[in-house]
């Protein structure tokens, strides 16, 4: 999995950070504080499938409409709200997360 999301923050040029429901880090590309697992753990309850602030913003990840992880995208408001991120809903799922 760090692999994949440090391939990842080459691409959107922003760091990334995935979770499990619990608010455990599984991988990261940036020291994350220890409100990130507080902010993880609240937000998986949400039934929204985006939320977080303009600093750190979340997004849900399912596979096979099985809430599984977080992904915190971390960057200054342009790398994360402009063009180089997309929006994930609650309607996409995602699966084989290696």
């Amino acid at each position: 999995m760090q692999s994949t999301i440090d391939s990842l923050k080459g691409i959107a040029r922003l760091d990334i950070a995935i979770a499990d429901i619990d608010g455990k880090v599984l991988a990261t590309t940036f020291q994350e504080d220890r409100d990130v697992s507080e902010m993880v753990v609240s937000f998986a309850a949400l039934s929204g499938g985006f939320s977080g602030s303009r600093r750190l913003p979340v997004f849900k990840i399912f596979d096979e409409h099985q809430l599984e992880y977080v992904l915190i995208a971390h960057g200054d408001t342009d790398d994360v709200y402009g063009r180089k991120a997309c929006r994930i809903t609650d309607s996409d799922s995602f699966s084989g997360i290696p």
